[in-house]
């Protein structure tokens, strides 16, 4: 009798079929319509079939939950100046080793990643009030994971623009995650890494990196004029008493799950900052005598 044996094609169908895997969309008995899927679809367990994981600690206005169909356990009335925030530690950037004269000390490279989704309609202080938007690639931003109420969110609509071009970034902000606004001071800022003006109608989205939720307190943003923050570099007036043209306040319960991840992944990096301090520390010690 001829040996019969599996094509590598046949061999790949009949695993699919065995095993019951969905590489495109969630499965039920009755699937819903693609336009139907909500955030717990495409991104948990529910349909018990593989799905992509959030690395996001969200907040948002009850009315943006409804637009994006987000669930409502990270409705946060509190919330105020913006729509939504998400935050992740993100791992983009080279790793780092050789710490203390030892191949294996390494520094993992993390950054705090902030997105702040906004009523575009707020007047924010933009430096080139013509760029709309600039440099939000596909798969660094939490928009990879908000429903596309308005069906714009296509590559191409994010290609970066000329290296040459003028940059939209802000004329001045501060970034403040940990210090109440009687206590405000200068100095203590987040960069800009991609922003998109009219990411969908009536909302903007910025992202920042470089400010991290190391007290779980609440967290603001300010925006102050050119003439303001003038001043302030010049010492004519003090921080903190520099009126902003708007805030962004997040959340204590926000902040809060937010620096629970941020602590959970900044571990091994406090962990080597403890170990280098440990060896220095011993080589600046004198030697014993015999």
């Amino acid at each position: 009798m001829k040996k019969f044996t599996l094509t590598p094609v046949l061999h790949f169908l009949l695993i699919l079929v065995l095993t019951g895997i969905s590489t495109a969309y969630p499965q039920e008995n009755n699937p819903l319509r693609t336009e139907d899927y909500r955030y717990e679809d495409w991104y948990t367990f529910k349909h018990g079939k593989t799905f992509t994981v959030d690395p996001y600690v969200w907040v948002y206005t009850r009315e943006f939950s409804q637009m994006f169909r987000m669930p409502e356990q990270w409705i946060d009335d509190t919330l105020k100046g913006a729509l939504a925030v998400s935050f992740r530690m993100t791992t983009i950037g080279n790793l780092m080793c050789g710490y203390g004269g030892q191949e294996t000390s390494c520094w993992p490279p993390l950054e705090c990643q902030v997105d702040v989704y906004y009523d575009n309609r707020i007047q924010l202080p933009w430096t080139h009030e013509k760029v709309v938007r600039d440099f939000l690639m596909r798969g660094i931003s939490s928009h990879e994971f908000l429903h596309d109420p308005s069906g714009t969110k296509g590559i191409r609509r994010y290609i970066p623009h000329n290296s040459k071009a003028p940059r939209g970034i802000m004329e001045s902000m501060s970034v403040h995650f940990e210090i109440p606004p009687k206590t405000r001071v200068s100095g203590i800022g987040g960069n800009i890494i991609y922003y998109d003006r009219e990411y969908q109608p009536d909302i903007g989205l910025v992202g920042f990196k470089g400010v991290c939720p190391k007290a779980p307190r609440k967290g603001y943003v300010y925006f102050f004029d050119s003439d303001t923050t003038r001043k302030m570099s010049r010492m004519q007036i003090k921080p903190e008493d520099a009126k902003p043209i708007h805030v962004f306040e997040f959340p204590e319960t926000f902040m809060r799950r937010a620096n629970v991840t941020y602590e959970a992944q900044n571990k091994p990096n406090k962990e080597t900052t403890q170990e280098l301090t440990k060896q220095f520390l011993r080589s600046r010690q004198p030697a014993t005598k015999p």
